[in-house]
């Protein structure tokens, strides 16, 4: 599997949701300041005055690579899963196991993490296909990860998906099953890049890119054909997806999204009630005229029957953000109690690189213009995670890698579209979740040398 070096650190602080207010009792917040590029209209958001941070906690001081983390928001319990290096049969060669723990107390203190991967597996992470905890509308925990084989098609391996179970708040778990494998699909495929979205019904879905055109042309035997060449035709990577109507326990034959995708970058899924079902991922269109380099867009898709099929992809908004390689960044995509479909997203274009808000009152036919989050003259690729509180406000998580350290910087929008900003820390690749009118982050510092290290929480709300 393709992935960017392993993370040293997932550390954790508690941020105070703090907002200045004026003479009279309103919060304060600063004029638009709309703005034409060449990648389209940008505004820039009202402010509202900052998040405060407080001091990083270290919650597991070693050892872990690429959180995530989920509340159940019924009973207060906080999830967090990643993955952990551990001796192997090779002394010089660690282990990869997939592990969750849990905190009942705003994450001050966390179970012993528990191992959810068989023993036999062979757990594979990285930042944009991590080990993925939700929680479903009774208070199940469900834990996506990927286990990785050989092949004599692809030198990374092929990647599988597997997925377990709780019943009894993460201490314990069901036996792995395994998702949409060959045996399933029909067909020889590897799957990464995996999300896993619980919908407001408690049906599950998962979101994955998949290469089964290309090991199909290695696999006949195939002369690799030329990116460069604008006649050839070139095998698609597919965004595609697959539902569980029974908590996971089953799993069907995926559908086919949208191609052709990028190779690896992240996919998301959201819904809000009854409500169409939404998936998200890059593009690698190759619409500009003369252009050899892919054009990698967040595209948006839709279903109006839980997944059986899928509308035509369409982009958010039209960046033109063109590159031949991989970002290896996800989006943020959910919706809000209203109905109104929300999108956090980097884009890397020459003319304005940084990180852009919007929101949908169409179902995702149309978007407000862009607000942007974080600009520069140069800004490298960043992930960009979101999530909504019970008061709709949209918390987004992303990297800012402009510096030295790379470091992440967190967003609070409110629905009339004011922007709060905390002071950015240190880390990367973060993970974020919400409460009521609290959100909870984590994320990882970088460390040399793809070693791992520790694994944090940080909440994010009055009260902290």
């Amino acid at each position: 599997m393709r992935r960017r070096a392993l993370l040293t650190f997932v550390i954790a602080a508690v941020l105070a949701a703090a907002c200045g207010t004026d003479s009279r009792g309103g919060e304060q917040a600063a004029q638009a300041e709309p703005e034409q590029t060449a990648s389209g209209r940008v505004v820039t958001p009202p402010k509202l005055a900052g998040l405060s941070l407080a001091d990083p906690k270290v919650v597991v001081p070693a050892g872990a690579l690429n959180p995530t983390v989920a509340l159940d928001k019924a009973s207060g319990t906080l999830y967090l899963a990643f993955t952990r290096e551990v001796p192997g049969p090779d002394p010089t060669e660690p282990v990869l196991q997939a592990v969750v723990a849990r905190s009942t107390d705003r994450g001050q203190t966390f179970s012993e993490p528990v191992v959810v991967n068989g023993p036999a597996e062979r757990v594979d992470s990285s930042v944009v296909s991590p080990t993925h905890v939700a929680v479903g509308p009774e208070g199940e925990v469900y834990v996506l990860y990927q286990h990785n084989v050989d092949s004599d098609y692809d030198e990374y391996g092929l990647s599988y998906l597997r997925l377990v179970r709780s019943e009894d708040r993460g201490s314990t778990f069901s036996a792995p099953v395994a998702i949409a494998g060959p045996a399933v699909e029909g067909v020889t495929t590897t799957m990464s890049m995996a999300s896993l979205f619980v919908a407001p019904d408690g049906d599950l879905f998962i979101s994955f890119i998949d290469d089964r055109e290309e090991l199909a042309a290695k696999i006949a035997g195939l002369p690799e054909p030329d990116a460069h060449d604008h006649d050839a035709v070139l095998p698609a990577v597919h965004l595609r997806t697959v539902r569980s109507g029974d908590g996971g326990r089953t799993w069907g034959r995926s559908v086919l999204v949208a191609k052709p995708m990028c190779a690896c970058c992240g996919t998301r899924m959201a819904q809000g009630g009854d409500g169409p079902l939404f998936a998200t991922t890059r593009s690698a269109f190759l619409e500009l005229k003369d252009s050899y380099d892919a054009v990698r867009d967040p595209i948006l898709s839709t279903s109006a029957d839980d997944g059986a099929t899928w509308s035509e992809a369409t982009k958010i908004h039209d960046d033109n953000f063109k590159i031949s390689a991989c970002p290896d960044v996800s989006a943020g995509l959910a919706v809000d109690s209203t109905g109104r479909l929300h999108a956090a997203w980097y884009t890397g274009t020459e003319a304005h690189p940084g990180v852009f808000y919007a929101v949908s009152d169409d179902d995702g036919k149309t978007f407000t213009t862009p607000a942007t989050l974080l600009t520069g003259e140069w800004v490298p690729y960043g992930d960009v995670k979101l999530a909504l509180d019970g008061d709709d406000h949209a918390w987004i998580a992303f990297e800012d890698r402009r510096a030295d350290e790379d470091q992440i910087r967190l967003v609070r929008m409110d629905p009339r579209g004011r922007a709060a900003f905390s002071k950015a820390w240190t880390g990367t690749a973060p993970d974020v979740t919400a409460g009521d009118d609290f959100a909870v982050v984590t994320w990882a510092s970088q460390g040399e040398h793809d070693a791992a290290g520790a694994v944090g929480v940080l909440v994010a709300g009055p009260g902290t």
